[in-house]
């Protein structure tokens, strides 16, 4: 028997003592070796005094992301939001360590799915104590106990809720869990999160706290002074009011008639405030007044048993009345009347849904990613979905998302291409004059130091390496670049920036670098355009790559993460898809090379991107513009929210197809 430590501390040797699982010297015959995931500089210490005592080793556990995949050789890191974790939510409402709490209270708005979602997802396998990370590490230890020929081996976790469930999960891979009961978070992180939520358990306290760290202004003309209904963009940090098909939080107003002047927005400094003041859109700088919601308070029925549970549950119910307090309180202060969002990934946009519905108001979310399978983050709780196409709807259908209305307006940027086409021809000339005749854009993901929390920066490495070497190599070679994350690209590629350094000083290699407050500025669709062939490094995450195929680009992918069950999947093997770079760059190669190309390389077919847009007419953005115009003018003439979105619905089916509006 092997067994496994998810955090060796000083408290651990007293669960090891406990459950009599030290060595032969103390009574325990059948533990041999010991491994350990991470530890204390302390846990470390005894560790190393254990083996001089007694000759019995504490290893730590060697592992990468990338080497941990099931026999089907999908990425267990993929397969997890993909699967597991929606098997894990299942199983855990159905329990009586859930149901024993229900409480009739929970019957308001959408509380109960604010729950369910905040139980399985979260920040990832990054924190500590989340859901992912627990699977996660329990298929480590499968893969550790596989890679030595055991079947069996014992796991000692950090105290977490929901523990049967997860030991029903573990037994499935011989590995018997035990509840170390400590729990992974730091003391210090625990003040923290104690002072946090003594703050934001007080609605009224947290809002002055707010106001005052965004230095929001007094009003006194009272509690509603706009007269005009806004809408409130939670946007991506793209302050960019220029339609000139970069990002843009407001690419959807710049591309239809909707006024700037019924937007509200966040500024994150002076720079970002005097563009938004030159465009005309509201600036979230009032001080905002609390309204209470009105609910009745969230109960929870009491219960001996599930503390760990118990906590949890009780938790998610005070973050749901702050969340939905607050937005409440901001949309009322401004005269919010629709809130739109990309953001669906945590719990929180159910809350702010519930809370612009208390304001007689509509939520909507805009599909920002393409996503080429159900992954259980992507369960989306809103009125209204704008969808890139019915295949994403029927990924929102899976994942049992909830609507008034699913909205298909094709993708999204997809009016960026015309935009850019002068300035990629800029971009390309300026390759040729170094004497490049073929030109590659390199699409990467972002990347963190820790391999075993992520697919680490050796795999973004690849992204680089590979192309810069054929460009050192072949004079006639060009390649652009538009790294996810320039901020950090170059502390991130390590060595290999020596080699994109040496590229640059050829003339031949061009890296946007520009940012926004997160992400590189530049579409991906610029670079695509100046380019001969588009590669994607990470068909996982294809949504760059969907970009340029829709514009006719000759466009690759690279499963190199493992993701079999991905719609992207289906594209050509050989011609589109490829496992590798070594192989992609060999028939890229082969393909430049050839008097005519290799027949069909790069090209989805019309088929395939039908079913990613069935519109591909460069207005997506207008028609989500559009839309989004016509519910506020319905608030404008003082129409009811269901009305208003009744006949949005309606105009929308009769100019562009019933069959683009999809009902719940």
């Amino acid at each position: 028997m092997i067994l496994y430590i998810e955090y060796l501390s000083f408290s651990t040797f007293f669960t090891l003592f406990h459950k009599g699982l030290l060595p032969p010297f103390f009574g325990n015959n059948e533990i041999k070796t010991c491994y350990f995931i991470d530890s204390s500089l302390v846990g470390q210490k005894l560790a190393d005094l254990m083996g001089l005592v007694i000759g019995h080793k504490f290893e730590k556990l060697g592992f990468k992301m990338m080497d941990i995949k099931d026999e089907n050789g999908e990425l267990v890191r993929l397969r997890i939001p993909r699967k597991d974790l929606i098997n894990i939510q299942r199983d855990i409402i159905n329990n009586d360590s859930y149901r024993v709490f229900k409480d009739n209270s929970w019957n308001n708005n959408q509380v109960e799915k604010f729950i369910q979602k905040g139980i399985i997802v979260d920040s990832g396998i990054i924190e500590k104590v989340s859901a992912s990370r627990v699977l996660y590490i329990i298929n480590v230890v499968y893969w550790h106990l596989q890679q030595i020929h055991q079947k069996r081996g014992k796991f000692i976790v950090c105290q977490r809720p929901w523990f049967e469930t997860y030991c029903k999960y573990s037994k499935k891979f011989g590995i018997e869990l035990i509840d170390s009961k400590k729990n992974p978070t730091s003391f210090l992180k625990k003040i923290k999160n104690s002072l946090l939520n003594i703050i934001k358990q007080n609605t009224k306290f947290y809002i002055f706290i707010d106001n005052m760290r965004k230095g929001r202004h007094n009003d006194n003309s009272g509690d509603i002074s706009i007269s005009e209904p806004l809408l409130y963009i939670e946007g991506r940090g793209d302050v960019n009011i220029k339609n000139d098909g970069n990002h843009s939080d407001f690419f959807w107003v710049l591309n239809s008639h909707f006024p700037p002047q019924n937007v509200l927005y966040d500024f994150h400094s002076e720079t970002e405030k005097k563009l938004l003041n030159e465009f005309g859109v509201k600036l979230n700088d009032r001080k905002i007044i609390y309204h209470s919601s009105g609910n009745n308070k969230l109960q929870i029925n009491k219960a001996i048993k599930f503390k760990e549970e118990k906590k949890e549950i009780k938790s998610f119910l005070s973050s749901y009345q702050t969340t939905k307090d607050y937005w409440h309180s901001l949309f009322k202060t401004n005269n919010v009347k629709l809130f739109l969002t990309w953001f669906k990934y945590s719990k929180d946009h159910i809350a702010i849904a519930d809370a612009i519905k208390n304001n007689g108001g509509i939520s909507a979310v805009w599909q920002m990613a393409f996503d080429g399978t159900a992954f259980i983050g992507c369960q989306t709780f809103a009125d209204l979905i704008f969808s890139h196409s019915n295949y994403s709807r029927t990924v929102d259908t899976q994942l049992n998302s909830e609507y008034s209305y699913n909205i298909i307006i094709g993708y999204p940027k997809d009016y960026a291409a015309p935009l850019l086409k002068n300035e990629a021809r800029i971009l390309r000339n300026k390759l040729k004059s170094h004497g490049a005749k073929k030109i590659i854009f390199s699409i990467d993901e972002n990347s963190l130091d820790d391999s075993r929390w992520h697919t680490g920066h050796q795999l973004q490495r690849e992204n680089y390496s590979y192309i810069l070497e054929k460009v050192l190599e072949i004079p006639w070679l060009g390649v652009v670049f538009k790294p996810k994350t320039a901020k950090t690209l170059r502390r991130r590629l390590g060595e290999v920036n020596e080699l994109l350094v040496e590229a640059e000083k050829t003339g031949r290699c061009i890296v946007f670098e520009d940012s926004g407050r997160h992400t590189t500025l530049a579409a991906p669709i610029l670079a695509g355009l100046a380019a001969d062939v588009c590669i994607h490094g990470h068909l996982s995450g294809g949504t760059a790559a969907l970009e340029c195929a829709l514009a006719g680009l000759p466009t690759l992918l690279i499963d190199r993460e493992g993701t079999p069950v991905n719609k992207l999947n289906e594209l050509p093997r050989g011609k589109v898809v490829f496992k590798n770079w070594s192989e992609t760059i060999d028939a890229v190669m082969e393909h430049f090379q050839s008097e005519q190309g290799i027949p069909g390389f790069g090209e989805w077919g019309d088929d395939f991107l039908h079913k990613m847009d069935p519109f591909r007419d460069g207005k997506a953005a207008y028609r989500m513009g559009t839309y989004l115009h016509w519910l506020i003018q319905g608030f404008e003439q003082g129409l009811d929210r269901e009305i208003i979105m009744a006949d949005a619905a309606e105009r929308y089916a009769k100019e562009w197809g019933s069959d683009k509006v999809i009902f719940s």
